[in-house]
């Protein structure tokens, strides 16, 4: 074979392979203030404000501090955030009102709803994925009490049989769970409240989205430094130099 065809060859596999590695990372909204709302991935699943949340210091550089009332970011609606068998979710976040039923980051509203991260009003986190309409739910209720003003590291993860819990990577609930993700056509994805109301009182950073079920561990690497503001390479590659 040709010195030249077998280097296409190999330029071939390693981009099929480079690009399986970044399909599963599907959104990451960094909230660094050079950075906004916009998606890092180049996916374009870019957010727009609602109210006027705070730019403060984050867990890594900047992140949204939500006054818990009118704040939110909400990301309209794309196959790739609502037509999913499989999907993980991770922030960090950092309350600053407990009590409520709140949303940190959820798709759809009241019986009609796809997934999302919760604290409930004894301040566990609860994280929950619909597989149909109406209160067809799976949801995994944590242990750890969240206290205000304290940092802490969230992730779910659905893999189309159980729905999993983690609060800074210790498992907290294991639900079982079957069938695709209830699909919420025309309903967007909010950060910092659900489709506009339960809002979530507090700071929120470094939010990512996939669609696969990944592991805690694969989640929690150092998370990335954006070269030219966007991502280029796969998520765990450029986690080593934040």
């Amino acid at each position: 074979m040709p010195l030249a065809k077998i280097v296409c060859l190999i330029f071939l596999l390693f981009s099929i392979v480079n690009l399986t590695a970044n399909a599963e990372l599907v959104a990451y909204w960094s909230f660094d203030k050079a950075d906004g709302v916009d998606d890092l991935t180049g996916n374009g699943h870019d957010g727009n404000i609602h109210g006027n949340p705070k730019v403060v210091a984050g867990k890594f550089g900047e992140a949204l501090e939500f006054n818990g009332s009118t704040d939110y970011v909400e990301i309209p609606d794309a196959p790739a955030i609502s037509e999913l068998k499989a999907l993980s979710m991770a922030a960090w976040i950092q309350p600053l009102k407990l009590g409520s039923w709140v949303a940190v980051a959820e798709k759809g509203i009241h019986l009609n709803w796809s997934y999302g991260f919760f604290i409930e009003p004894d301040a566990t986190l609860s994280f929950e994925v619909s597989t149909g309409p109406g209160n067809n739910l799976v949801c995994c209720v944590g242990n750890v009490k969240m206290e205000i003003g304290k940092w802490y590291y969230i992730f779910g993860s659905y893999d189309g049989k159980s729905v999993k819990a983690y609060v800074d990577g210790k498992l907290e609930g294991e639900m079982p769970g079957a069938d695709a993700v209830h699909i919420t056509e025309g309903l967007p994805f909010t950060i910092g409240s659900r489709n506009g109301q339960n809002h979530f009182g507090g700071a929120v950073d470094e939010v990512a989205f996939w669609s696969e079920a990944i592991s805690v561990e694969d989640s929690m690497d150092p998370l990335p430094v954006k070269p030219g503001r966007k991502l280029t390479t796969t998520w765990g590659a450029m986690k080593t130099q934040r």
